[in-house]
């Protein structure tokens, strides 16, 4: 009886155990629907805890510097999730026990590669304050700024959306490995260095800025007006992309092969990739779903808004993000780290 009595009280506090785990996302802010977040909880008795970036950098510093079983999934750009899981980072998606993932389209599921799973996905542009500025039309208001929008723009510390506008202005290539391409745009872009208000991501900038009332546009993606709005607490920003083309964006979800909660990790992705719970989650962040099932669940609203499934010709002239070299890489972060000096010199 002793013995049936203990091992009880074992399986009993296993239980508990089971129940009381706290997964850890890596993530942007605003990124991951609440009520998904909520309703998983709920249905679980787990809880999510998310750690936020606002560039690729941090981002990258984050998964290098973290104690190795502190984070359980991360969210990030197709490039990174390939790089990080080559080194061993991430599990492969051979490993991932997440039967959900299939509901996956398999053209968004190729860019993600062999160690992530296509999450949301969107294009680079700029939000603009309807109420301060006309809707911009050409890159060139951000590469070559006229004096009434000085010190009311945001740029981004990312050594490849910061350039975007520069190449995309004279119809380079955003992945180019050409030097003299990458030198003509810092060249084009000091003066946007000069005079922006700031480097911070916006959404990061309205939550912490006493200066926010002073942004009236930025470089930002597909889907950061609403989060905006939210912050601003009025239905002031808007979104576009431009004349001369865009980018095409693309996050992905992993799994660290570190995380001693994988099982609870599995869990969850099978949770998130469920195309009720896809569709939900897609249309309260804001972004496109890269499973076709679950666009199709979506308000026929937002289907057809424009600013998240662009339509056929705006994607034609769209870019998708390539690897670089570490030439490039390095050569990028020079220019990028002398523009932001620029700023804060001024």
């Amino acid at each position: 009886m002793k013995l049936v009595l203990i091992i009880g009280q074992v399986l009993f506090l296993f239980s508990l155990s089971l129940q009381a785990q706290t997964l850890t996302i890596l993530n942007w802010e605003e990124f991951l629907s609440e009520d998904v977040i909520k309703d998983w909880e709920e249905q679980t008795g787990h809880k999510i805890k998310q750690v936020y970036y606002d560039n690729d950098e941090d981002r990258d510093a984050l998964l290098i510097d973290y104690d190795g079983n502190e984070i359980d999934i991360v969210i990030a750009d197709e490039l990174a999730t390939q790089s990080f899981g080559r080194k061993g980072t991430f599990l492969a998606i051979s490993e991932l026990q997440t039967q959900n993932i299939q509901n996956v389209d398999p053209h968004w599921q190729k860019l993600c590669g062999n160690y992530s799973v296509p999450y949301l996905w969107g294009t680079l542009g700029i939000v603009y304050r309807k109420d301060k500025i006309a809707p911009p039309d050409s890159w060139q208001i951000i590469s070559d700024p006229q004096p009434k929008i000085r010190g009311h723009y945001g740029l981004m510390e990312d050594f490849i959306d910061l350039l975007a506008p520069a190449l995309l202005t004279h119809n380079k290539s955003i992945n180019t490995e050409s030097e003299s391409d990458l030198k003509e745009a810092f060249e084009g872009l000091k003066l946007s260095a000069k005079h922006a208000l700031t480097f911070d991501y916006a959404i990061t900038f309205l939550s912490s800025s006493e200066l926010a009332d002073q942004l009236y546009l930025a470089l930002a993606y597909s889907g950061d007006q609403y989060a905006l709005n939210e912050k601003a607490g009025s239905e002031v920003w808007e979104y576009t992309t431009l004349n001369e083309g865009t980018a095409t964006w693309l996050d992905c979800v992993s799994v660290m092969s570190s995380s001693p909660r994988k099982t609870v990790a599995f869990d969850f992705l099978n949770y998130l990739f469920d195309i009720n719970t896809a569709a939900k989650n897609s249309e309260d962040v804001y972004s496109a779903s890269p499973i076709s099932k679950a666009k199709a669940l979506q308000s026929e609203e937002y289907q057809n808004d424009k600013t998240v499934y662009p339509p056929e010709h705006i994607m034609k002239n769209s870019q998708y993000y390539t690897a670089i070299s570490s030439e490039n890489t390095l050569l990028r972060n020079r220019i990028t780290a002398s523009l932001v000096k620029i700023h804060e010199s001024k």
